[in-house]
C-alpha cells in the first residue's frame, strides 16, 4: 500500500519535492519509509502526486522525494457540513477522524445551551493535525475546512440565504429515507446538524421550529454526540452516493 504524507506547499510543476517537520517524523520513523520507496503526497485542497524517495538526511530530518505525475482532483460534488455540539475530551478528535473518513468537507462547533465543551484557538490546530492524518488514512485530497464556533440561532440567520439542505438529528424526527433522499437530490452543499447529549433546550426547539430543515431520527437510544454524527454523516454519506453523487 502506498503511504499518504501532506505537502502543503506542493508545486504543480518539477520534478522534486521535500518533506520536512512532522511529516517527515512520520515517514522515516513511524513508517520506516526507505529510499525507493513510493508515496503519495497531497497539499489538501485537492493536488497530489505520485512520488518516491531518493534521499534521507539528518539534522534536520529532510525526506527527498522524486515526483513521477501530479494530478488535480475536483471538490467533491456536494459538500458535507457538519455542524454539531462538541463532545467531551478525546472523543472530539474521534468524531472529526471518522466524519472525514466518511467525506466531512466542513465542520463548524455549534454552541447550545446545553453544551459541555466549548472550542479554544489551541484546539483548532490539534482539530487540524487530525484531519490531516485522517485525510492520509482514507485517501481524500482535500482538507475538511474548519470554521469558527456558531450559537444555534446565528447558524438558522446564516442559513437563511443558502440554499443548503438542512438535516438535523432528533429523536423526534421521522426515520425514512425517502424524505431525505428527495431533499438531496441535486444539492450542492448538505449541513447536518447534531445537539448536545442533553438534547437541545426548549427555547432552542422553537429556533429550529424557525429553520427550513429536515429532522431525522437515529434510533430509540440516546446517543453520544460523536456517535450520533458519523451515524449521519454515513446515512447522508450513503443516499447521496446512490444518487451517483459520492462524498
Amino acid at each position: 500500500m502506498t503511504h499518504w504524507l501532506y505537502l502543503p506547499n506542493l508545486e504543480t510543476t518539477g520534478n522534486e519535492a521535500i518533506l520536512e517537520g512532522v511529516e517527515a517524523t512520520h515517514a522515516v520513523r513511524a513508517r520506516r519509509l526507505r529510499i525507493d520507496d513510493p508515496v503519495c503526497v497531497f497539499d489538501g485542497i485537492g493536488r497530489s502526486a505520485a512520488a518516491r524517495i531518493s534521499e534521507v538526511t539528518q539534522r534536520p530530518l529532510q525526506v527527498h522525494l522524486v515526483i513521477d505525475r501530479y494530478e488535480q482532483r475536483p471538490p467533491p460534488p456536494t459538500r458535507i457540513h457538519l455542524v454539531s455540539a462538541l463532545p467531551k475530551g478525546d472523543r472530539q478528535a474521534t468524531m472529526l477522524d471518522m466524519a472525514t473518513q466518511l467525506g466531512m468537507t466542513d465542520y463548524t462547533p455549534l454552541r447550545c445551551d446545553r453544551s459541555v465543551s466549548q472550542a479554544r484557538v489551541q484546539t483548532y490546530d490539534r482539530w487540524r493535525r487530525v484531519l490531516i492524518e485522517s485525510c492520509k488514512q482514507s485517501h481524500r485530497p482535500w482538507l475538511p475546512v474548519l470554521h469558527p464556533p456558531v450559537d444555534l440561532k446565528d447558524w438558522i440567520a446564516q442559513c437563511a440565504g443558502t440554499n443548503a439542505v438542512n438535516v438535523i438529528a432528533d429523536k423526534e424526527g421521522g426515520t425514512g429515507d425517502q424524505a431525505i433522499e428527495d431533499c438531496l437530490l441535486n444539492a450542492k452543499s448538505v449541513c447536518l446538524v447534531v445537539g448536545p447529549e442533553g438534547g437541545f433546550s426548549d427555547t432552542e426547539r422553537e429556533h429550529l421550529d424557525e429553520a427550513k430543515s429536515e429532522m431525522l431520527s437515529l434510533g430509540d437510544g440516546v446517543l453520544r454526540v460523536e456517535t450520533a454524527a458519523v451515524a449521519l454523516i454515513a446515512f447522508v454519506g450513503r443516499l447521496l452516493s446512490s444518487d451517483g453523487s459520492p462524498p
